[in-house]
């Protein structure tokens, strides 16, 4: 809960600053990522232990609902009881799209979808003040 505190209060001092804040940029590759959270995602998705540490719970998220409205989109918080592991995806699947957008060196988006299947999701990691990167919100999405 404080890092959820925490991140609300860093983008209302980035929205009020009078320097420009850093917009959500698109990560090109993994390597346009932060050195540290690539480090952070491969053991995330490599020990169970590890993610379960690394998730704010209880997780806020979203489930269903389609990708480009919110009228069907249903807030939940998941909690370590009904969480299901997650593994790295095979990339090498033609059919999956998958971006990151950053902001500055604390925040990552992560979105993820299998058009042919029609389902995503999306991912919120956040740097907090000793370094730890978390996984502060998952939204699940059905595509139209």
């Amino acid at each position: 809960m404080r890092t959820f505190f925490l991140f609300l209060s860093l983008v209302f001092l980035l929205s009020n600053c009078k320097n420009k804040p850093q917009a959500l940029q698109q990560a090109k590759a993994e390597g346009d990522l932060p050195k540290d959270f690539l480090e952070f995602y491969q053991k995330f998705h490599a020990d169970s232990a590890y993610q379960m540490a690394h998730i704010e719970w209880p997780l806020k998220g979203e489930k269903g609902g389609a990708q480009d409205t919110t009228a069907k989109r249903q807030l939940t918080e998941w909690m370590p009881e009904n969480w299901h592991l997650m593994y790295l995806p095979d990339t090498t699947v033609s059919t999956l799209k998958r971006s990151f957008e950053t902001v500055g060196e604390v925040l990552v988006v992560e979105r993820m979808s299998y058009p042919m299947v029609g389902v995503g999701y999306e991912r919120q990691f956040y740097k907090e003040e000793d370094g730890q990167w978390r996984l502060i919100f998952y939204g699940e999405t059905m595509m139209q």
